[in-house]
Order: structure tokens, then sequence, then C-alpha cells
């Protein structure tokens, strides 16, 4: 998303409001001369109401290609999270170039590269995930998996992809129920009395809440600075995670 309201711009313009409502005969002769009947309450609001909302319709999903951009393009989505092709399979950090090109792509679709991704944090199940260190808190692997994140960071400042998104997660995106939603979509979902209660233990094993907060915390700590000293937003994409996608975003204005 480019654009948004945090709690001081929240105050500033409640404020704002509110000095309109009070004052709408001295500093706001055009809505004062409203319809009569219509409250000065009711004017601020209809005057509100024509401002764009700042929401744009985007997409995540994959593949980044050309077929996919043109698909996007057909129906209006304009604003998008992209992955670059990275040449080198070894390799975890995209090159200046290998974001250009995606850029590049996107934007020949009439398209806005707003989010790129990272190979390291995925919402992927640990056990499948090739680069799990960061989740796993192992030591010296995450330090170097850290600083490939920091690089991409680097690189999309260069390039001009304003913001990464990334996954703080071991479980991954649990599912085992589906259902038939509106306009022939499908829902899925997860329904903890459908399950066994036995399920085995992941690599990561039993892993409680001040551990976890410990791995998240030592990531955060390491990349928000480079983030804020590149002015790029990052935001962790896990519904149930929510608190920390708030603090990451907010620390890099």
């Amino acid at each position: 998303m480019t654009h948004r309201i945090d709690r001081r711009d929240f105050l500033r313009l409640s404020g704002a409001i509110a000095a309109l409502d009070a004052t709408t005969m001295a500093a706001a002769p055009g809505l004062a001369a409203a319809a009569p009947g219509t409250t000065s309450a009711n004017s601020a609001a209809a005057a509100r109401s024509k401002r764009p909302s700042g929401l744009k319709l985007g997409c995540q999903s994959g593949p980044s290609n050309a077929q996919h951009f043109a698909f996007f393009a057909r129906y209006g989505v304009r604003n998008i999270c992209g992955s670059p092709t990275i040449a080198e399979p070894d390799r975890v950090c995209p090159t200046v170039a290998e974001l250009s090109q995606l850029r590049e792509l996107a934007e020949k679709y009439g398209i806005s590269l707003d989010f790129t991704d990272s190979l390291l944090l995925h919402s992927t199940l640990v056990d499948k995930e090739a680069h799990p260190a960061i989740v796993l808190g192992n030591s010296p692997q995450r330090d170097r998996d850290i600083e490939a994140f920091q690089n991409l960071i680097r690189n999309c400042a260069q390039v001009g992809i304003p913001a990464i998104k990334y996954n703080m997660s071991i479980l991954g995106v649990l599912r085992n129920i589906q259902a038939q939603g509106r306009g022939d979509a499908q829902y899925t979902g997860w329904d903890l009395s459908k399950t066994s209660g036995q399920e085995p233990l992941t690599r990561a094993g039993v892993v409680d809440a001040d551990t976890f907060w410990e791995r998240i915390t030592y990531f955060l700590e390491r990349v928000v600075p480079v983030a804020n000293e590149y002015k790029i937003r990052i935001a962790v994409i896990r519904h149930n995670e929510m608190v920390i996608q708030i603090a990451a975003v907010r620390a890099c204005p």
C-alpha cells in the first residue's frame, strides 16, 4: 500500500475536522451554504467522502511474467507484489538488474510494482522451507540470511521499489477445509476440531512465545535500521501476526 495514516496523522485530521465543525460559518462558507436542514457535521462528512480513499486494487499472485501481468492489466489490477527471477539457484538476493527487469516488465503493462518479496521468509511450513535459519534462530546462518535481506533493501532502493513483504512463520498457512463462496470462489480455512490433536512436531520442535519473539526481535533489530536508512517499507504478511506488521511498517517512514 502506498498510503497509510498513522496515529499522529489520525489525531491531526480528527482535530482539523472538529475545528471545521466549530467554525463552519466563519472558516468554510462553502460548507455553510449547504441545503437547508443540513448540519455542519453532515456537510463536513460529505466533503470528506469526496476525498480519494487511497485504497488500490492489488495482488500478489504469480508467476511474475508477461502472461500474468497481461492478465492483471485486463482486469484492472494496477498495483502488485512481484517476484524477481534470480539467475543463480543458490543466490537468495536478487541483483539490481534483476529487480529492474521485473519493474520494467510490470510497467510495460501499466502496472506499478509496489512490493517485492524475499526468498528467505515465505509463508511455508518450516519442514518444507529451503531457508529456515531466521525463524529457527540458527546462527551463524541466520546472520548471513539477514545480511542478504539487508542487501535486498538496498537494491530495492536503487531500483525504486518502495516496499518488501516477508513472513515469520513456522507452521505456514494452515488449511484443512474448503467451502463454496460467492461468484464461484472457493474459500479455504482451518478448523481445529477437524484435526486429530496428534500431529507430529515440525523440525522447529516446541517453540514458546518468548523464544519466537526473540527470533522476531533479532531479525527486526538488524533489518529495520537499514529499511529506515534507505526509506524502504517492510511488512510481514501474516494475519495472525498483525502486530509485527504494524511495528515494522511504522518504523519505516
